[in-house]
């Protein structure tokens, strides 16, 4: 294995710190690599918007990505949803002020899924309005399916997985330092679904495996129980790597439902082998999404809540929690 002293691993957001993200930076002798910088909110769950809680913390974490870009010398894109990448205009939801991206992506090497292979319309247009506006700004920027980026003794290989059965593909990533596997991180993979993905990394036996778990709490309405259930069986099979000295580490989709865990231990996972961005950082878990019922009985918010976000659509979240009292 590598030597921790040259190494870091630094989460920056995910559900486990209250919003919608992957976000993590990876610090190697060679360079810095900002995975997917971009956080965002559920506009609607239970029915319910976000809460004034996790407009709150998507304040907060969007504060630390902004830090960790101005550290970073390579900001990778997996896909073009916004909680994995920071679209160029202003967004409550995001928390994002009018070209604020500019101080994520300018002057990086930016790594990308590739705008028009496997991947589907939607995102296609919005990779063509990211890409224009980071043109010029980004120091290179790297359109990939697959493939090797090297920087001294630092590899970053890049491969695509599926996002779950139909929400198109995903970049992944293994990054190997002298040879040997030091992280790979497997955004939106949704277990993985994929068995490949598997297999390759059972191969690799990385140092950490920062992995998007399967959607549980979308289980036969967008997403088939079938699905999720052999995203869980991969899910397991990724822990048995944690007796070859790896630490899994679970993020996403999967946090976004209150059972998760149980679902991990039910299935033969040791509850001391369970770990989140949260216990990485030794903060508590903050689900926040996932407990958005409870926090709108609990802490409701004012009578006017929504008209005042209709109201700060299109605006930086921080205007928003003045308008309520919470900035």
């Amino acid at each position: 294995m590598v030597s921790a002293v040259r190494l870091g691993v630094r989460p920056i957001a995910d559900e486990s710190l209250g919003v919608r993200s992957m976000s993590i930076l990876v610090e190697t002798p060679d360079v810095k690599i900002l995975f997917d910088a971009s956080s965002s909110l559920a506009p609607r769950r239970y029915g319910l918007p976000p809460h004034p809680e996790e407009f709150k913390a998507q304040l907060r974490v969007r504060e630390e990505i902004l830090k960790a870009a101005s550290r970073a010398d390579v900001v990778t894109v997996s896909h073009y949803h916004r909680d994995h990448y920071s679209p160029p205009y202003a967004s409550l939801y995001e928390c994002l002020r009018e070209n604020e991206y500019e101080e994520i992506y300018s002057g990086k090497v930016v790594v990308a899924k590739h705008p028009e292979e496997l991947i589907n319309y939607s995102q296609r247009r919005r990779a063509e309005a990211f890409l224009e506006a980071v043109r010029g700004k980004a120091k290179e920027i790297h359109l990939l399916n697959q493939g090797v980026l090297r920087f001294g003794g630092t590899e970053i290989e890049a491969f695509t997985a599926r996002h779950g059965e139909s929400l198109g593909y995903v970049l992944c990533f293994v990054v190997r330092v002298d040879g040997s596997p030091f992280l790979a991180f497997l955004p939106d993979v949704q277990g993985p679904v994929d068995d490949e993905v598997v297999e390759k990394i059972l191969a690799y036996a990385p140092e950490y495996v920062v992995v998007g778990g399967p959607p549980l709490y979308l289980s036969e309405q967008k997403v088939s129980g079938e699905a999720v259930e052999k995203g869980l069986r991969n899910l397991v099979r990724l822990f048995t790597l944690t007796q070859r000295g790896t630490r899994v580490i679970v993020s996403h989709h999967m946090l976004r439902d209150p059972e998760w865990r149980d679902a991990l231990i039910q299935r033969g996972v040791h509850e001391d082998e369970i770990e989140t961005y949260s216990s990485l950082l030794g903060l508590p878990f903050t689900g926040l999404e996932a407990y958005r019922k409870l926090l709108f009985s609990s802490n409701p918010p004012p009578s006017d809540y929504e008209n005042l976000l209709e109201k700060f659509k299109g605006k930086r979240c921080d205007l928003l929690l003045e308008s309520l009292g919470l900035q």
